[in-house]
This record gives structure tokens, C-alpha cells and sequence, in this order.
């Protein structure tokens, strides 16, 4: 018997008196209903096969809610000091025999004799291992994830028209007002657009820029330039004046920010490990998953 499983029930789940092995029999019951959230986990339930007069004691069983197909899993709990040996799975055997679950496991605290593990191999019994969590447990897993995160954006781009053909400048500088020429002017993407020969609107800036500039390089050391030109000419309106244009020079610079940040499991405390044999399933319970259930009358594993 482990006074450390005791500990952790009344820690955990509730204080209170119960014999031998009960606290162990209620973890396991609590860890296959985490693993198993949407199924029914009972504890201490009695069973009977179909057309059997004989009933069984179950410790733990499992069953799945809402589905036109059952499907139950039954578990023998042992918290012993010692290592299960044969007898205790081939007397499982006959429960698992008559009843006859989609799953059988017996789960201990130490381990299995090598009879033992034949036995169950042989008759499709998992075997598991269900006891405190040692520091060395940490050994081969991930507990902690330090992460670094390089962002380069660009700076606000700086963007010149580029005249679709000479015929288009000189109607261009005809019409405007010579003081509006090379003068700068901050624009608002989303409310200036693009318009066709007849000065219909088209696209907004944003709609066609944005994927343009997005697909630019970056290089927080220096500025980038260069010219991009559309696949057809395009018409904007300066000082109130429409030019053709065939595409655009812009000029940029780009910042970089290194953001860290680390992922751990936070204030949670590692308490159970639940393992199964001959198979890679290997989980850490820690204690705030403990927190969340509790029993009700019928020995049903339910949240608080």
C-alpha cells in the first residue's frame, strides 16, 4: 500500500476514510476519466456477463455515452509494494472473460512479474503502471520551451508614380498646378484609389499595394528600393488630376524586434505518472488536472 497515493487522494480529492487500496482504485478511476472526458467512468461497479449468473466486482469501468455501438473498458487496481504477479491477472481473466470489454487493464504501482506479462500478453490484457511522479520522470520529455522570435517589418515606404508613357506627363504637367509638383503627400490606402481611363474607380491602394509591398525583402542594415510596374496601366489622381501610370519606384527601411518568451507548465505541479506497458502512451497527471472531479453517490467520476 502507498501512503503516498493516500496523500495525494486526500491532498487532492477528498479526506476521508476508506480501506485499503479504495484511494487508489478512486486515482485511477479520476486519470482514465481524464484521459477519457466524454465517457462514463464508475467506480466499484458489479458486472455480469450476458446469460451469467456470477457477478463481478469491477474497480474502475469505462463506457462510452451516446454511441449506437458499446464500448467498455474494465480495470483491476492494485496498489501494491510489490510487483503484481500471475495470479492476480489470471483472476482478472475470468471476470474479463465473462464480460468480455472492448479493453481490459490492471494498473499498479511496481511493476509486473515476468509470468505475469506473459499471461496478459496472451490474453489481451494491457498492463499499466500508475504511481507518484519522480523528478528523473522528467528525463526524455519536454518541460520547458524557450522560444525566440525575430520580426522585421517595414518602416512607413515612400512611393513615386511612374508616368505609363511621355504622352501621359505632359498632359499630366499641362493640367496641374505647378507648385502641387514633387511634393509629398501622406495618403490613406484604404480611401484612395485606382480609377480607369473614364475616371471610374477601381481597386483601393491597399487591395493591389499590399500584396506587392508584402512580398518585398527586408534588411533592417538598409534601405530597399527598387521599381515594380503593373501588368496594365493604371490611373490615380494627383492634385486633382488623373496620370496614367505604369507602375511605381518606392524607397523603404525596415526595423527588427526579438521578442522571448518561454512555455512551461506553469504553477502546475507534477503528481502521477501513468504508463502503459509495451506501448508509447506515457502521461504526466499533474495536480490542477486532479482538482477538476470528484464522485457522486454512484461512485461516477464527475466534475467539481
Amino acid at each position: 500500500m502507498s501512503a503516498e497515493m493516500d496523500t495525494i487522494y486526500d491532498k487532492h480529492i477528498a479526506e476521508e476514510k476508506l480501506k485499503q487500496g479504495t484511494k487508489y482504485e478512486k486515482l485511477a478511476a479520476i486519470v482514465f476519466k481524464i484521459l477519457n472526458q466524454n465517457d462514463v467512468v464508475v467506480h466499484d461497479l458489479t458486472l455480469r456477463g450476458d446469460g451469467k449468473k456470477t457477478g463481478h466486482q469491477i474497480d474502475v469501468t469505462v463506457q462510452n455515452v451516446g454511441s449506437k455501438v458499446l464500448k467498455r473498458i474494465l480495470i483491476e487496481c492494485k496498489d501494491y509494494d510489490s510487483k503484481v504477479g500471475i495470479s492476480i491477472v489470471r483472476d482478472f481473466f475470468g471476470a474479463v472473460s465473462q464480460i468480455k470489454p472492448d479493453t481490459a487493464f490492471v494498473v499498479t504501482t511496481e511493476g509486473y512479474t515476468r509470468g505475469a506479462r506473459t499471461f496478459a500478453e496472451d490474453e489481451g490484457i494491457k498492463l499499466a503502471i500508475l504511481r507518484g511522479f519522480k523528478e528523473d520522470d522528467w528525463e526524455g520529455r519536454i518541460k520547458t520551451i524557450h522560444i525566440e522570435i525575430t520580426a522585421t517589418f517595414m518602416n512607413q515606404p515612400k512611393l513615386t508614380w511612374v508616368a505609363a508613357n511621355e504622352q501621359e506627363r505632359e498632359n499630366f504637367l499641362a493640367k496641374v498646378n505647378p507648385e502641387e509638383i514633387n511634393t509629398t503627400q501622406n495618403t490613406s490606402t484604404r480611401e484612395t484609389y485606382f480609377y480607369d481611363r473614364a475616371g471610374n474607380p477601381q481597386e483601393n491602394l491597399q487591395t493591389v499595394l499590399e500584396p506587392i509591398f508584402n512580398s518585398l525583402p527586408r534588411n533592417p542594415d538598409s534601405p530597399t528600393m527598387g521599381r515594380h510596374e503593373f501588368d496594365d496601366i493604371k490611373y490615380v489622381s494627383m492634385a486633382g488630376v488623373f496620370l496614367g501610370v505604369k507602375g511605381f519606384d518606392y524607397e523603404f527601411t525596415s526595423s527588427q524586434s526579438v521578442m522571448n518568451s518561454v512555455v512551461d507548465h506553469g504553477r502546475k505541479i507534477a503528481l502521477l505518472v501513468f504508463k502503459v506497458l509495451d506501448d508509447e502512451f506515457d502521461k504526466i497527471i499533474f495536480d490542477q488536472d486532479l482538482d477538476k472531479w470528484t464522485f457522486n453517490d454512484n461512485g461516477e467520476v464527475i466534475s467539481k
